[in-house]
């Protein structure tokens, strides 16, 4: 994959459209956009699968930010974060399409201890993705806004 990439960023490079110190940084952005959509994608397939299409999308929209910004952990390579992630998706659609007594209340203690986990402690720094101190700022405030949102979008939080 990363010899078709090459061949792009150098066609790029040749129609001047790039220069040519940045070609790792654009073979980079191209590998991120094919696992981004190749992620994106199974969520889809997995979402249609179980006839959860909408509740799907919702949570892949909120898991993605949430976890752009939240840090935490790291898988050691791409497929075993690919499998992770589908697992997470699958067992919360799981999850939201089976229906048993006092699910509500469970998901909304669970929602609430989760968030006040991110708001305490995010960004969470792994071994595969150490942060810095000016990073870990920013970062924090970002996931604690992003989980702000998400809360109040499901009715979990009073916010602003």
């Amino acid at each position: 994959m990363r010899k078709i990439f090459e061949g792009i960023v150098n066609f790029m490079e040749e129609n001047g459209s790039i220069q040519s110190e940045y070609k790792d940084v654009y073979i980079f952005a191209l590998q991120t956009i094919v696992v981004y959509a190749f992620n994106i994608g199974t969520g889809v397939v997995i979402g249609v699968f179980m006839k959860e299409f909408l509740y799907c999308m919702i949570f892949l929209a909120a898991f993605i930010l949430l976890r752009q910004e939240a840090g935490g952990y790291h898988a050691p390579g791409w497929k075993s974060c690919y499998f992770l992630s589908c697992g997470i998706l699958v067992l919360t659609l799981l999850w939201i399409k089976e229906e048993f007594i006092y699910q509500t209340y469970i998901t909304m203690i669970a929602a609430l201890v989760a968030g006040i986990g991110i708001f305490l402690f995010a960004p969470l720094e792994d071994k595969n993705k150490p942060l810095e101190e000016e990073e870990k700022k920013a970062l924090g405030k970002k996931a604690n806004h992003s989980c702000d949102r998400t809360g109040r979008g499901n009715g979990i939080s009073d916010g602003e």
